[in-house]
């Protein structure tokens, strides 16, 4: 299908699942925009290559959390407990496939698990991920996976946190470049039927926010309810961070080559905030 640069089209939303709160939630976000934007889900489950293999070293062994007792890590037992977790991601696709009456497929692939997530995505118009994976590490920004996503994935991409509601609104930051428009575009077809739209616009006066403003509300045509218009004169990412905590937690759309913010910004902006980020990526 030829590219309207105007347009955005997401038919098939790639979604990596391991079942951790974060990937579940994931799951549950793409679900809502598929639904918008009658797209299907394509659920994957990675076997750890990496783990399968550390496993399989004579001298390897895992040490339980609340006894810290050690044993030796049991490949077999390994591969039982990858093969569960498919089964579990699989059942968890489907009910949710089947709540929002979304076509669906799965497949489990066995691989390193960010380069084989982000060749998967590759496969269809938006990849969804979980910010942390199945992990005991405390941490407030990105997980390894979806740092790399950041970096290398070439389609759109949608991270997500436990605790995703889909009532709450949307959000996008909007600074007249391509990048912006398309973010907007996507964020009017994704509201359309279910909430309010909050657009951010990154002016530096006045006269500059009202023409933002006009050439918003005609991009932004698609959106059925209230559009809310933010200005918001700064442009760093603690800055542009505090702002939108102010407005208040929902979906936050961000193009990937926006005029206004660099994208090293918006790198920031992703891993500092934790609400559910979909980027979109400026066609070459």
């Amino acid at each position: 299908m030829p590219f309207n640069p105007e347009e955005i089209s997401i038919r098939r939303i790639t979604v990596a699942l391991d079942c951790s709160p974060h990937s579940r939630a994931s799951l549950e976000a793409a679900a809502v925009i598929a639904g918008a934007l009658h797209a299907e889900l394509s659920g994957i489950f990675v076997e750890d290559i990496n783990l399968i293999r550390v496993a399989e070293l004579p001298f390897s062994e895992e040490i339980h959390l609340h006894t810290a007792r050690s044993e030796h890590l049991d490949p077999e037992r390994v591969m039982r407990l990858l093969r569960l977790q498919s089964r579990q991601a699989l059942a968890l696709l489907t009910e949710t496939a089947e709540r929002f009456g979304i076509p669906h497929s799965f497949r489990t692939i066995r691989g390193p698990v960010p380069a084989e997530i982000i060749a998967a995505a590759l496969e269809g118009d938006l990849l969804a991920l979980g910010r942390t994976g199945r992990t005991l590490t405390c941490r407030k920004g990105l997980g390894t996976t979806a740092k790399q996503a950041v970096r290398e994935a070439k389609t759109h991409l949608l991270i997500a946190h436990s605790g995703f509601q889909p009532a709450r609104p949307l959000l996008v930051l909007y600074d007249r470049s391509k990048a912006a428009r398309l973010a907007l575009r996507t964020s009017a077809g994704i509201a359309g039927g279910r909430g309010a739209l909050h657009v951010l616009l990154l002016a530096g006066n006045e006269r500059e926010a009202k023409t933002m403003r006009e050439e918003a509300e005609s991009v932004a045509a698609g959106a059925k309810r209230g559009i809310e218009f933010h200005v918001i004169p700064w442009t760093d990412s603690e800055m542009l961070s505090q702002c939108i905590r102010m407005i208040g937690p929902g979906l936050l759309v961000l193009g990937d080559e926006m005029e206004a913010i660099g994208k090293e910004t918006v790198h920031r902006l992703i891993d500092r905030l934790a609400y559910p980020v979909l980027l979109v990526k400026t066609p070459a």
